[in-house]
């Protein structure tokens, strides 16, 4: 599997797993069948109408798990790709997967306590979630649109805090082994983290319109809409209470961007859009207001306020990508900072010699208007320069070197320079080679390096474990006695033997009502009316307390009409 990544960007590989498809137990497979089961039964009807063409066009079997290997040669035949994950990527790494139409599918399954809804990113939702819909071309388009203008999004320092403290509650909430305290502490950091967040970056709100469209969008009339977003179509409770609960629906606007949302918790309203189309529109219209369109001084500011990696590209094609801190200017922009590293690039290239180790402590730069980039463009190696700016800044040096690129003068090294502005020093000869960035105006301001590539390394992007957790492994001897008890369903089994697994059940695993219900689909009920009315009492008193579970047990039921 892995040769078949060549195309796919190298940054992007490292988050990349190999499935371990033959880590998944029968009681996993079981899952998935049973959500896969009743899902397709509900959302024939209440599921947008591409869902179950999407099924078979995308590799989503019903009664496996599916060989993600196997949906990428499928996704490949409508320009999409599929590749195995853990866990929570990091916001950045999956909207440049997406923006390269590649399907990030987490591997894991979620375990059987959690089988109507879990917090975590699991197999179910990313593939039986996020896959089927695709095959429409609209929504598709809308995907790809949404993941490039995403992965221009400016995030913020916050945001990154917000991440790591959802990532750790939603795997502490899907460990069954988690106690109470450590879901209370994990909420608790998550809680702390959103208090301390003062400034909705544009990721932030772009989040919110993914959230409310890609996870929970419902599209039509909004007297009968279809469900369209993956965590309702990979959560059988929660997909049901959207059509049948007391769940607020409103039509989707940008106004969507307004409402936060409780990932580890279900939705107390949605959004319906009129069609596919009016996903783009209400993009479009966000997009339309982002840094990297805008550009110039406000743009900039935005990114000061961020406190994280951000990049002015300027009008000459120049790209700077660092943590910028200040910028000069009442109404347009004089002269900006950047806290090391910092990288320099053009057309997402960076520049030999410009990469953050060497500009390891930072780099600053005013903004120069067409005569003084004509002046300096004419000028010699080892000439005395000394400019006046229209802001007031002065700079004195001499050229040391000048960087041409398509006929336009792009960066030029002075020695002994010296910059100020009135009392204020701005640039000492003693801190070395000044590199002038040649540009009349920040064209436009976005989030993230120019060539993420090259600036990898100096970037926190945690990567999320590439090993699964223990408890999707290692298993005590009780449960390693239930999935041996589960692997003889694949059996052929008569009546003797399902009485004999009842009995099992019966005497060491009271509680489990997965295997029971699997029994009544092998079961005859023109023969086995007593052993199937039994079983409907067992399954049912086991889930008497959890409504979301009784209530898919319901619907399962239904589906093997016993």
């Amino acid at each position: 599997m892995k040769n078949n990544h060549s195309s796919i960007p190298s940054h992007l590989k490292s988050y990349i797993v190999d499935q371990d498809y033959n880590a998944y137990t029968s009681i996993n497979h079981l899952c998935w069948k049973f959500i896969m089961n009743i899902s397709k039964d509900f959302f024939k009807d209440h599921a947008h109408k591409s869902y179950l063409e999407g099924l078979e066009k995308t590799g989503i079997t019903i009664n496996k798990i599916p060989k993600i290997s196997d949906m990428d040669k499928k996704l490949r035949k409508i320009g999409w790709r599929a590749v195995p994950v853990r866990g929570f990527l990091p916001p950045t790494i999956f909207m440049q997967f997406q923006a390269h139409s590649i399907l990030p599918i987490a591997s894991d399954m979620r375990t059987l306590d959690h089988i109507t809804y879990t917090p975590a990113p699991d197999i179910v939702h990313e593939a039986a979630g996020h896959s089927p819909i695709i095959v429409n071309k609209s929504y598709s388009n809308y995907l790809k649109n949404y993941g490039q203008a995403a992965s221009k999004a400016i995030s913020s320092k916050q945001d990154h805090d917000i991440y790591m403290a959802i990532r750790l509650l939603s795997d502490i909430k899907e460990n069954p082994q988690s106690s109470a305290k450590d879901i209370r502490i994990a909420e608790e950091s998550l809680n702390q983290a959103l208090e301390n967040n003062k400034y909705l970056s544009e990721a932030a709100y772009l989040s919110r319109l993914n959230w409310w469209t890609v996870e929970y969008g419902l599209v039509g009339n909004i007297n009968n809409p279809k469900i369209f977003g993956a965590g309702l179509l990979s959560s059988v409770g929660e997909s049901y209470n959207a059509i049948y609960g007391d769940v607020k629906m409103i039509p989707l606007s940008l106004d969507c961007i307004n409402y936060s949302y409780d990932i580890t918790e279900q939705q107390p309203q949605l959004f319906i859009a009129k069609d596919f189309e009016h996903l783009n529109d209400v993009l479009n219209e966000y997009k339309a207001k982002m840094a990297y369109n805008i550009g110039g001084l406000k743009s900039a500011k935005e990114a000061i306020k961020s406190q994280s990696v951000c990049t002015f590209k300027l009008d000459t094609g120049l790209e700077i990508s660092g943590v910028p801190t200040e910028i000069y200017g009442n109404t347009f922009e004089e002269f900006y900072k950047f806290e090391g590293p910092v990288q320099l690039s053009y057309q997402n290239k960076e520049l030999d010699g410009h990469g953050g180790d060497y500009h390891q402590h930072g780099f600053s730069s005013p903004i120069c208007n067409t005569l003084i980039i004509n002046r300096l463009k004419d000028a010699s190696i080892n000439e005395k320069i000394n400019i006046n700016f229209k802001s007031g800044i002065n700079l004195k040096g001499v050229i040391k070197d000048k960087l041409i690129i398509d006929s336009k003068l792009i960066t030029i090294s002075f020695k002994d320079c010296k910059i100020i502005k009135g009392d204020k020093l701005l640039f000492d000869p003693d801190w070395g080679t000044f590199d002038l960035a040649c540009g009349k105006s920040i064209q436009s301001v976005y989030g993230g390096p120019a060539d993420i590539q090259s600036y990898l390394q100096f970037m926190d992007l945690e990567l999320p474990s590439q090993i699964k957790p223990n408890y999707l492994t290692k298993y005590s001897n009780s449960e390693k006695k239930l999935i041996d008890l589960y692997d003889e369903i694949e059996n052929k089994l008569n009546n003797d033997k399902v009485q004999s697994m009842i009995d099992k059940l019966d005497l060491e695993f009271k509680g489990d009502w997965l295997l029971r219900f699997e029994l009544l689909n092998i079961l005859d009920d023109k023969k086995d009316n007593d052993l199937i009315s039994k079983l409907k009492l067992q399954i049912q008193e086991i889930a008497k307390d959890d409504n979301d579970l009784y209530n898919s047990i319901q619907r399962g039921l239904k589906t093997i009409s016993k």
